[in-house]
């Protein structure tokens, strides 16, 4: 079994475990939703630079 330790250590409060407990659902649900297109726009963009260096 493989171990990922992170930079906190156990016990250590984060803002984003903050977040993920208190959050009211439509907050999580913007937020992902923002998360989630980022992340598809820089998927894109990785994915335009990789086909312009093939071409």
């Amino acid at each position: 079994m493989i171990s990922i330790k992170l930079g906190l250590s156990k016990g250590t409060k984060s803002t984003f475990a903050d977040f993920i407990r208190h959050a009211k659902s439509d907050q999580k649900k913007r937020v992902y939703s923002e998360v989630l297109t980022e992340a598809t726009k820089q998927q894109n963009l990785v994915m335009m630079q990789a086909e312009s260096k093939r071409a």
